[in-house]
């Protein structure tokens, strides 16, 4: 069994400091590059930069320099040239995976992914990753882009799943062969095609990190991620190790953050609406995504109807 994962690495001011820990951006990428080499299937690790500094670093990856200018950089563009390279890989490997240079994917999230994902393929779902930070003072973890406790959950074949529908962002994706396969041959796997929630139109860098489980695709049913004690399965979680969104925004309008993918607006412990309040939902959802599709095509009727 094998892996390849291609990573972008962006490093404008290779002396800044970052996150609670002060570390520069080098210093993330080798932390995490350092995990990765862990895990216990074969993987190739390619870094996608953008100039020479990387070059005399002892790293246990092959470093990709691309020449780009400096409009395109600051775009983001940098984060989609990883594409070409993963096309030709496309017989090479079993599993291919997109990766931000600072969340750090650990042996716990490939068993997780490896015990639940051939399933839920097999039903046309996507498996969730959640996305955590650090709180220093209260000694808690918090989810990123978790604006919405989860309050719909599904079953199959007597396992329950709960349901992101609201954010299914998670700086990365992670595909089977099969599934990659598929994606190169889908509009979405161009740079062209715009994506989208419903709520938003993604960036450039959003876009790439989205692959093909962004809602709109309509390639996934859904996301969902498996509950294990009335909470979602411990091993979902991935910790963003740069931890510089946490304190972004202030603590006290949190609870108030709806939109906004960056929010650490609950702990570990909350995301999930409690028992009482949760929804079992029918496995209608391409129904319900298409309806969507036609309501944020249409949105501007909303708009109208509000004025």
């Amino acid at each position: 069994m094998s892996i390849s994962i291609h990573i972008p690495f962006y490093n404008p001011n290779p002396q800044k400091k970052e996150g609670y820990r002060q570390l520069t951006r080098y210093e993330f990428l080798k932390e995490n590059i350092e995990n990765l080499k862990k895990l216990s299937i074969r993987n190739d690790i390619f870094i996608h930069t953008h100039n020479n500094f990387l070059d005399d670093k002892n790293l246990e990856a092959e470093i990709i320099n691309h020449e780009i200018s400096e409009n395109d950089l600051e775009k983001g563009h940098l984060t989609w040239l990883s594409r070409p390279i993963m096309q030709k890989q496309k017989n090479d490997y079993d599993h291919f995976m997109y990766l931000e240079h600072d969340i750090k994917f650990s042996e716990k999230n490939l068993q997780y992914y490896l015990k639940h994902q051939q399933n839920l393929s097999k039903h046309k779902f996507h498996l969730g990753f959640l996305i955590y930070e650090k709180n220093n003072k209260d000694n808690l973890n918090y989810c990123i882009h978790v604006a919405k406790q989860f309050d719909k959950f599904l079953k199959i074949e007597n396992q329950k799943y709960f349901i992101n529908d609201f954010e299914n962002y998670c700086c990365f994706w992670l595909y089977n062969k099969k599934i990659f396969n598929n994606f190169l041959n889908t509009k979405f796997w161009s740079f062209e095609k715009k994506l989208t929630n419903f709520r938003h139109n993604y960036g450039i860098t959003e876009r790439s990190a989205l692959g093909l489980h962004a809602i709109s695709c309509n390639y996934f049913k859904a996301t969902l991620i498996p509950e294990i004690n009335f909470k979602p399965d411990p091993d979902c979680f991935i910790e963003h190790i740069t931890n510089n969104y946490f304190n972004k925004y202030q603590d006290e309008n949190k609870k108030n953050l709806n939109d906004i993918r960056g929010v650490c607006k609950f702990n570990l412990n909350e995301i999930v609406s409690e028992t009482k309040n949760q929804k079992e939902i029918k496995d209608n959802f391409y129904m319900i995504k298409y309806f969507k599709i036609l309501l944020w095509k249409f949105r501007f009727l909303t708009r109208l109807v509000k004025k």
